[in-house]
């Protein structure tokens, strides 16, 4: 190695260090844990957004899963699976944790884990870049240029989590696929090597979809330069192919068991995305990064759902001058004498479609859509960091012919960039405006737009006036110094560093050492795995759907399966928690109680929740058939009944709510629901000028009433003044065809006998309940807990022992030293095994499905690469030798 690219390596390692140093100095911290897990703790940040992360998997599954995976590398386990997320769930099948991207995942050991992930993911691109464009025989300071401006792509600079693992390996894909269509075979032998270390990576790395993504742009690549072979093709044809397969073969142990995982999993949004494309504002967003502000900016300056939604459409931004740049680049392929003409319409074709994609043009959409797998991506997020290689290739090209372009036609290529760009720009902002107008009189927001649109047209001239008069070294420096501004800015979202409350996961942990936690709007979901502490919180993608069809079944209907972390039971567990449709109503539920028993049931006995939220508490409603109902004038004569529900014993009621029709608003008087329980009644009164239409209105009762604790039944009246402009009461068949109202009420539940307040520190309480299932338990014997994969049972009768880890066919058992069949429970979620009478020592394992077919897929692909390794790195025999 010579000492420029020695210079090269070291400027290529500093840059990422150096721009996060605010977060490696610890002043301004983007560590997620610093924003989920403040047990109420405040911050302060320099600028309102997010740091450097755009998606809050960066925490709940990088930070949360891949540290759990880092320790269990360390302590000399494969990480299969995990125990502490809802009811143990497999944890390397669900992939964008990055599990088994060994030995990177180690860094998530760390505090900062987080940063010094992203920090090496930065390293590795650039690194590789500069392999790559060394391959195509670029000049040194177009490699380097390369190299900094990969490193410091628009993904990187907002995604922390699982889509910018596999980064760094497109452009050594891309590097293998070149180098295996070289004329020396020993050359093709080390592409092939490259390729397949390249496939193996991405996929380890744990996000197929940016996997995907970037395989479709390189194998657009591949195809041309096996067609410049033109009657050698099958040279370089044949050692991509090679590699390729070994790659698949090296990523066995992270493919299969996904793969498995699907066959049995929930896959949410992404079965069918279909037409999904960006929103109106984004492409005005790509080209001008911080147009709404850094990432999330919207959140917290209060913009409405459709601002905030423009983030959720983002893979990351190009900016303007790289889009300049690359279409630069581009047209550069019409002039005369320039290099790789065939490969700059290859990424302009790439650009072209897949943008027209992108932004939800139909046509090209659906022909896309034909290619296997497109349809289940989210291809307007993932197909960014495509874009910003593509561009980044198309620039240093550029810069190369700089040296070598005819004059004239160069000056006009650049000319028609420059014109394009500045169309598409305002194009794209025009767009742009219900989104910018959304913003435009929040405090601060000005300089956001003022600057993002100034400092834009300070690069855009800059680069312009250096490209037609030739000034490389210029362009480089305006390139980088763009490409770094833009990347430093998320960073200044940064937190400054809190303490987390020591004191409440110190007793979690305690109070867990047999049982789960279940968490209301405090411990975020997977930081239990984080922390060491089992919680029945999740959030997975994909997740085993018998897990998720049995919550949703027992505690929380019609929940989005991706994610359990509610704010409470019974109806606050659902997606009307204010409970003023209808359709709400009429909606299976499952009321506070049967969701807590269920709960613990499955061995979940700890609850959290905020200091300031009532957890005890419920809505609960007349039964009312899912049809269409009528509507009855509301009159002096009350609409009376009897509701009966066995939350009512011992509760407290404050409000009740009916169904109203006001005609449009035009109804006036006063109405009112008059309560009784066997001892007490109780009266609420409201104008009905106030009342929604056609919707649930709630009113305040006068004085809260508790019924009785042996009590589960209380009788109602609903009547108004009979007003000459009345409302009319919504009505539904009961019992008998007897029309009868929605009746809503909002009570306070009694706090269950067996609970314990352990902690209420003004952030959050912790309560204890006893008589939960125990982990381990059995219908005739005497259990003895000895860890999460042990028991010893001594048993008087035959009979069957639970556990309550979920049961996935992976999992088997070890009885007395003999292989015993396990089986599902009958809830289909807990693990059960057959007894007979005795003394019985109980081993549990985990390894995914087909491990073997696993283990030899492995092995041939790490034989064979090894061989092609060796076989590229063979000494040449001399003339003598010969």
């Amino acid at each position: 190695m010579n000492i420029r690219a020695s210079y090269s390596i070291a400027i290529i390692i500093a840059i990422p260090i150096f721009i996060h140093f605010l977060g490696l100095l610890n002043i301004l911290s983007s560590d997620p844990l610093q924003i989920y897990l403040n047990f109420g703790g405040e911050h302060s940040a320099i600028l309102d957004g997010s740091p450097g992360w755009v998606d809050p998997n960066a925490g709940a599954t990088t930070q949360a899963l891949g540290h759990e995976a880092a320790r269990q590398w360390l302590s000399g386990h494969i990480p299969w699976w995990e125990r502490f997320s809802g009811m143990g769930l497999p944890l390397a099948a669900e992939m964008q944790n990055s599990a088994l991207f060994f030995p990177f995942v180690l860094l998530l050991i760390f505090a900062n884990g987080v940063l010094y992930l992203k920090i090496a993911m930065q390293i590795m691109s650039g690194l590789f870049m500069l392999g790559f464009l060394y391959e195509m025989r670029l000049s040194r300071l177009t490699a380097l240029t390369g190299a900094i401006l990969i490193e410091l792509s628009g993904t990187l600079a907002w995604f922390a989590h699982g889509p910018i693992m596999p980064l760094p390996f497109l452009p050594l894909l891309a590097w293998g696929v070149w180098r295996s269509c070289q004329p020396d075979l020993k050359t093709r032998l080390g592409g092939c090597f490259i390729t397949a270390l390249a496939i193996a990576g991405s996929l380890y790395a744990g996000f197929p979809e940016t996997a995907f993504m970037s395989g479709l742009l390189v194998l657009c690549i591949a195809i041309w330069r096996v067609c410049t072979l033109r009657g050698k093709w099958l040279q370089g044809a044949l050692p991509i192919g090679v590699g390729g397969i070994l790659g698949l073969f090296l990523s066995a142990p992270a493919v299969v068991p996904f793969l498995s995982l699907l066959r049995i999993g929930f896959l949410g949004q992404n079965t069918n995305y279909h037409d999904a494309h960006m929103l109106a504002a984004n492409p005005a967003q790509t080209l001008f990064p911080y147009l709404f502000g850094p990432p999330l900016y919207a959140l917290s300056a209060g913009g409405g759902s459709v601002a905030v939604d423009v983030w959720w459409h983002t893979g990351g931004y190009c900016d303007i001058a790289l889009i300049f740049a690359g279409c630069a680049g581009l047209f550069m392929a019409f002039s005369r004498g320039t290099s790789f003409r065939g490969l700059r319409f290859v990424l302009g074709g790439y650009l072209l479609l897949s943008g027209l994609k992108a932004v939800g043009f139909i046509p090209v959409s659906r022909l896309i859509d034909v290619i296997p797998g497109i349809k289940q991506t989210m291809f307007y997020v993932y197909i960014a960091p495509g874009w910003w290689f593509a561009l980044t290739l198309l620039s240093c090209m550029l810069l190369d012919d700089l040296n070598t372009s005819n004059q004239h036609s160069g000056r006009k290529s650049i000319k028609f960039a420059l014109a394009g760009t500045l169309v598409g720009s305002v194009i794209c902002l025009f767009k742009a405006r219900p989104h910018i107008m959304d913003f435009y009189n929040h405090p601060g927001y000005k300089w956001y737009l003022g600057l993002s649109l100034l400092w834009a047209t300070l690069v855009l001239t800059v680069l312009s006036v250096s490209l037609l008069g030739k000034r490389k070294h210029t362009v480089v420096a305006a390139l980088v110094v763009n490409a770094a501004v833009l990347f430093f800015i998320p960073t200044l979202t940064g937190v400054r560093p809190a303490p987390a409350d020591t004191d409440a996961l110190s007793l979690l942990k305690q109070l867990t050492t047999q049982k789960r936690l279940v968490s209301f709007g405090v411990f975020p979901p997977n930081y239990g795995a984080f922390f060491g502490i089992p919680t029945i919180n999740y959030n997975f993608l994909p997740l085993p759907e018998r897990f998720a069809a049995q919550m949703d079944q027992h505690v929380c209907p019609h929940y989005d399966h991706t994610a359990f972390f509610s704010i409470g039971l019974g109806k606050f567990c659902s997606g009307d928690t204010e409970g003023l449709t209808y359709a709400g109503w009429q909606a299976p539920s499952v009321s506070f109680q049967d969701g807590l028993a269920w709960l613990q049931q499955h061995n979940t006995g700890v609850i959290m929740y905020p200091a300031n939220l009532q957890f005890w508490h419920d809505r609960i409603g007349t039964r009312i058939p899912a049809q269409a109902n009528s509507y009855q004038n509301l009159g002096g004569t009350p609409v009376s009944g009897v509701f009966s529900h066995p939350e009512l014993a011992g509760a407290t009621l404050r409000r009740v709510g009916t169904g109203l029709g006001t005609y449009n608003g035009a109804a006036k008087g006063v109405w009112h629901i008059k309560l009784c329980s066997k001892e007490n009644c109780t009266i609420a009164d409201g104008k009905l000028e106030y009342a929604a239409d056609n919707l649930v209105t709630w009113l305040n009762l006068s004085t809260p009433l508790t019924i009785e604790a042996n009590q589960t039944q209380l009788t109602y009246s609903i009547w108004s003044d009979a007003p000459a402009q009345p409302a009319a009461i919504a009505l539904w068949p009961g019992e008998g065809g007897k029309p009868m109202p929605l009746l809503t009420l909002d009570l306070d539940l009694p706090r269950s006998f067996n609970t314990r307040q352990l902690l209420n520190n003004g952030h959050v309480v912790i309560e204890d309940l006893s008589g939960t299932t125990p982990y381990y338990h059995a219908d005739n014997c005497v259990v003895t807990f000895k860890d999460y994969t042990h028991v010893h049972a001594e048993c008087d009768k035959p009979g069957n022992l639970f556990r309550n880890e979920f049961y996935d066919e992976g999992w088997t058992a070890v009885v007395n030293g003999r292989p015993v069949q396990l089986v599902p429970a009958a809830d289909q979620v807990q693990q059960s095994i057959r007894l007979g009478t005795g003394h019985f020592d109980i081993a549990y394992d985990y390894a995914p499905q087909h491990v073997r077919l696993i283990f030899i897929l492995f092995t041939v692909g790490l034989v064979g690469s090894a061989v092609v390794g060796m076989m590229a790195c063979k000494p040449r025999k001399t003339a003598a030798e010969a």
